[in-house]
């Protein structure tokens, strides 16, 4: 004759973990701030970051990837190497430069995230 044996205990439900690994780019939103009402070409932009990058890094600046991803008007989405944005970040806030027609300028961060979805709207803006 058998004998039943006792179910086990049923084992805690199960549990999930999501790991967000370490991302491989890091966006930026700019913007660039002058008086001037130049309209820059996209290739200028760009130009223009280069040259921030290389008045505060060198030529390790000069030579970093950096992705414009989009522009409109005087507002671009960038990316840049994660391992890089401090410096990219620091070079955008630090450097000024001239337009062609001589007015100052500089780029402002206007918004940073390790995610490109980070950039579409700001935990700080205002949904109605």
């Amino acid at each position: 004759m058998e004998v039943d044996q006792p179910l086990a205990a049923p084992s805690a439900l199960p549990t999930f973990k999501t790991t967000i690994s370490k991302q491989p780019f890091y966006y930026f939103s700019i913007e660039l701030l002058s008086t001037s009402t130049l309209t820059l070409s996209p290739v200028q932009y760009f130009g223009y970051i280069q040259f921030v990058l290389r008045q505060w890094l060198g030529d390790v600046g000069a030579g970093m990837s950096v992705d414009v991803l989009d522009i409109r008007a005087r507002e671009a989405t960038i990316r840049v190497p994660f391992n890089k944005y401090k410096q990219v970040w620091q070079a955008m806030t630090l450097i000024p430069f001239k337009l062609p027609d001589g007015a100052n300028a500089r780029l402002q961060v206007l918004r940073g995230s390790a995610f490109a979805m980070g950039l579409t709207a700001g935990s700080r803006q205002a949904f109605l």
